[in-house]
């Protein structure tokens, strides 16, 4: 991966970190430490693929073996906001419907 594009994605990803840190801090919902977990992991991986691609564990880099732990924290990410998606969906309760500031 090139270095422009790889930066571009580490600053994404720190982005998404800092928001979803910042709304699960907000709204204090254990929720949030799934994407905040994982937006983590990604940017530790373009981190060190940016700061350090030589470090290797077992004959492959680190930031691949960090990628990994990624995609399986996103696989847990999408699945419990799919699960909260549908639970909201049974019950009639939607973004209009809430309470204000929940």
């Amino acid at each position: 991966m090139s270095t422009p594009l790889a930066t571009v994605m580490l600053l994404l990803f720190l982005a998404h970190l800092g928001g979803f840190a910042w709304r699960g801090a907000k709204r204090r919902e254990w929720y949030y430490l799934a994407p905040v977990a994982t937006f983590f992991l990604l940017s530790s991986s373009f981190a060190l693929l940016l700061s350090a691609p030589e470090w290797t564990l077992g004959e492959k880099p680190v930031y691949s073996w960090i990628r990994y732990a990624a995609w399986a924290s996103a696989v847990i990410s999408i699945s419990w906001g799919a699960a909260r998606f549908l639970e909201r969906r049974r019950s009639g309760t939607t973004a209009r419907t809430r309470r204000p500031g929940r």
